[in-house]
C-alpha cells in the first residue's frame, strides 16, 4: 500500500467537504496497521487475544466508515418536487 499522493489528497478533499486531513491521516495509518497482521498467524485462544480481535473488528469498522467519508462521490442535495 502506498500513501496516496498530494495530488491524490487534494482532489479527495476538494470532491468532499466533510472530509478532512485529519481523516486521510487516521484512514492511511489504520490501513497500514491492517498490512503489517497477518490474520493466519493469530488465532484467538485467550481473552486478552479475543479483545485485541475486537479492536480488529472496531479498526475494520472506523476503516470503512473513513472510507465511505473520504471517497464516496459528493452529491448534491436531492431537489423537491415542484407541487
Amino acid at each position: 500500500m502506498q500513501p496516496l499522493k498530494p495530488n491524490e489528497e487534494r482532489s479527495v478533499l476538494e470532491n468532499n467537504p466533510q472530509a478532512q486531513p485529519s481523516d486521510l491521516e487516521e484512514y492511511e495509518r489504520l490501513l497500514s496497521l491492517r498490512f503489517t497482521e497477518d490474520p493466519d498467524q493469530r488465532p484467538v485462544a485467550s481473552p486478552q487475544q479475543e479483545d485485541e480481535a475486537d479492536v480488529d473488528l472496531g479498526r475494520e469498522a472506523r476503516i470503512q466508515q473513513l472510507h465511505r467519508k473520504l471517497f464516496r462521490a459528493a452529491t448534491a442535495p436531492a431537489r423537491e418536487s415542484a407541487r
